[in-house]
């Protein structure tokens, strides 16, 4: 490659190819790397993965490609079929809330409008502020209402229950999710949670990305009907 085409190539696509079949997945959606992970435990498993703009980067990623790693096919819905822009929230002693910075971009593999709730096995909502967006969009609050309904595997993860008592009653349940929330959740008349998470049924809570290790794990084990 001479000098003109590398300064042709893009950060993104320099990126894309270094990482070979794991960038050809986040540039293009899910299924790529989904289908070299078939014949896990929970193959033929489909979760949505329920975003909008600025949802959180690691949460995102991280269920996405854990799903991954255990056979399940993640979907990854936004208000469009389209390139979504993520964030990465962060915490820094001198301040009192998190920060916000731009992180990866990822394809949505559908919109909301075109989600059929019976065609996927769970929901999961990442946080960051993708939540306090799509849970104006009716199609969402459709969506994991049929999931709340129907007690169906479901997690919400940092603001992602602002989702489900948008959608639906969560009098009575423990949620777990972002202390600045904590208001929010006892007003909708659930008992909020300060633990790495919890799990009420079927339904799987968490308060950030630091949880992620211990959210996943427990996400998977109701996934797998345990």
């Amino acid at each position: 490659m001479n000098g003109n085409d590398a300064s042709k190539m893009t950060r993104r696509q320099a990126l894309t190819a270094s990482l070979g079949l794991a960038g050809t997945a986040a540039a293009v959606g899910a299924p790529a790397l989904a289908a070299a992970r078939a014949g896990g435990p929970l193959a033929g498993k489909r979760v949505l993965i329920a975003i909008g703009e600025f949802s959180e980067a690691m949460e995102t990623y991280y269920m996405l490609y854990r799903l991954m790693e255990e056979g399940v096919k993640p979907v990854v819905a936004a208000a469009k079929a389209k390139t979504v822009q993520l964030v990465v929230h962060d915490f820094e002693e001198r301040y009192t809330n998190y920060t916000e910075k731009l992180g990866y971009l990822i394809k949505a593999d559908v919109a909301y409008p075109d989600v059929k709730p019976t065609d996927f096995d769970a929901v999961l909502i990442p946080g960051g502020r993708g939540p306090e967006e799509i849970r104006q969009d009716k199609d969402v609050l459709r969506i994991v209402a049929h999931f709340m309904a129907k007690d169906l595997p479901l997690g919400a993860m940092c603001h992602g229950p602002m989702v489900l008592y948008a959608a639906g009653s969560v009098r009575g349940r423990r949620i777990a999710a972002y202390h600045g929330i904590k208001t929010d959740i006892e007003l909708a008349g659930a008992t909020f949670v300060d633990e790495p998470v919890v799990v009420d049924r079927k339904l799987v809570t968490s308060r950030g990305w630091p949880d992620l290790p211990e959210f996943m794990p427990k996400l998977i084990e109701v996934l797998a009907g345990k």
